[in-house]
């Protein structure tokens, strides 16, 4: 009998031994400028790592300030910088962009100006070793009349992160033909190729379609032609450069809806979420959120849909509605995408009894799910993951949450339980999340903070993740370690 319970005390101290622990440490407490301030944390590594912090795009033509400061390995503040985004006329750019890549940070930003008749995109490269600031160059135009007809831009990152595509749609114009205009660019801002494309559809507006830019420089657009009708279909655009490829992406029981480029073993993918056309046609704002029936992997490598898979039986898919994909992990054989209900909605703000002319922005975020596929399509399994919360206003910084893989773990940041939470899947490996906790006021109690989760940085080939929390209107950055 005491041999077998040496053995099995010996048992426990081992499993106790392999338990993986993740402590936290903060730093003091700050405050924000303005509580439209947004702050992310770059370049993080062993000694520490800088923030950038700008007023979300507020309508301020005049100034649009970007904020750049080093903290140690302390997390204490050393040189900072400030410098401005371009003007157009008197108009300041609004920022579309921030691309993090070898110590630079590349600013890509928009502006427009109808006394100089044009609709710019401009980018100015950041150095963190120096902390200086390229001019800014402008690396695409088109001319407009006016601001109610003024184009857009859409931006997308390789998934390699080696170069970017801008992809413009023109000016609306009656009875015409859309007209598109791409570029794409290489990190240090040498142009790869442009082109300018008519296309078979009809100028409008706004247009539902995604951009993608592969690895190799090619640029796919997934259109959808008449959204909110029966007849909605999809279509696959391809640009080289020199032509237009159009093929049927939609099908019957497949109607894609928001999905991601993502490369598997070197070949691309584009993973996401469908609809398959049987129950009520998508509608335009659905309070509710639209319809979900579940996931796919489609090959483009061979224009193949090789994985399309019905929630199942198991899984309450009643909330799984306007999914976008907010993480895809692949690791070995396993490709782990996350996707989460997102709605967005606006409201009059009650003053007493009264409403007045004011609004208040509504932030919905979940239900959520993650899809395990293996590299070949087959599904291994959906997981439930939170239920649906609502954020309002600045609040929406709370909202959402963030994706590492630790410890060969899937660790999800969030705050699910009204304060900072990491949940882990698909490990089988004891562990111990030390959450950080503070004293927000002088002689008060101590708490849990909420992270901020789209702030949570990985530093590579080290045990460090960064991150920020806040309580109120205070906030700490912190340094997680195993």
């Amino acid at each position: 009998m005491k041999k077998i319970l040496i053995t099995l005390i010996a048992c426990f101290t081992i499993s106790v031994g392999f338990a993986q622990v993740f402590n936290t440490e903060h730093s003091s407490f700050f405050t924000k400028e303005s509580e439209k301030d947004i702050y992310n944390i770059h370049f993080p590594s062993a000694y520490g790592f800088t923030t950038l912090h700008h007023l979300d795009n507020v309508m301020m033509d005049n100034t649009k300030a970007m904020v750049l400061t080093k903290y140690d390995q302390e997390m204490k503040a050393g040189e900072t910088m400030t410098f401005n985004l371009p003007k157009l006329g008197l108009r300041a750019s609004d920022l579309q962009e921030v691309i993090e890549i070898d110590g630079q940070l590349v600013f890509l930003s928009t502006v427009m100006d109808k006394k100089s008749a044009k609709h710019n995109l401009n980018a100015q490269i950041y150095s963190n070793e120096s902390m200086s600031v390229s001019d800014h160059k402008v690396i695409a135009s088109f001319p407009i009349e006016k601001y109610s007809k003024s184009g857009f831009y859409t931006i997308t990152i390789s998934p390699d992160n080696t170069k970017f595509a801008i992809v413009a749609n023109m000016p609306f114009e009656k009875k015409t033909q859309e007209k598109v205009m791409i570029w794409v660019y290489d990190m240090q801002l040498n142009l790869l190729w442009e082109q300018s494309q008519t296309l078979e559809y009809e100028s409008d507006r706004s247009y539902d379609e995604d951009i993608f830019l592969q690895n190799s420089g090619t640029v796919l657009m997934s259109k959808t032609i008449d959204a909110y009708k029966k007849s909605r279909s999809t279509k696959l655009l391809t640009f080289n450069g020199n032509s237009v490829v159009t093929i049927d992406f939609s099908q019957d029981g497949f109607m894609p809806m928001n999905m991601k480029l993502i490369n598997v073993n070197g070949s691309p993918m584009l993973t996401g979420f469908f609809w398959n056309g049987k129950k009520t046609v998508i509608k335009i704002n659905s309070k509710e959120g639209n319809d979900n029936d579940g996931a796919f992997l489609y090959d483009l490598g061979t224009h193949t849909l090789i994985g399309i898979h019905e929630w199942s039986d198991t899984l309450d898919a009643s909330d799984l509605k306007s999914l976008e994909v907010v993480d895809v992990t692949v690791k070995g054989d396993d490709i782990y995408m996350i996707g989460e209900k997102y709605l967005y909605d606006s409201e009059f703000r009650k003053n007493g009894n009264t409403l007045t002319t004011d609004l208040d922005y509504l932030y919905t975020y979940g239900s959520s799910v993650i899809v395990n596929f293996n590299t070949k399509g087959t599904l291994k399994g959906f997981t439930p993951l939170f239920n649906s919360k609502q954020y309002k206003n600045e609040a929406k910084e709370k909202g959402s949450f963030s994706t590492l893989v630790l410890e060969n773990g899937l660790r999800v940041f969030s705050n699910n339980d009204n304060h900072i939470t990491m949940s882990s899947f698909f490990v089988d490996q004891r562990e111990t999340f030390n959450r950080p906790t503070v004293i927000p006021f002088d002689h008060g109690t101590s708490t849990v903070p909420n992270i901020l989760p789209h702030t949570v940085r990985e530093v590579k080939d080290y045990a460090i993740v960064y991150y920020i929390t806040q309580y109120r209107d205070r906030y700490w950055f912190n340094k997680m370690t195993w």
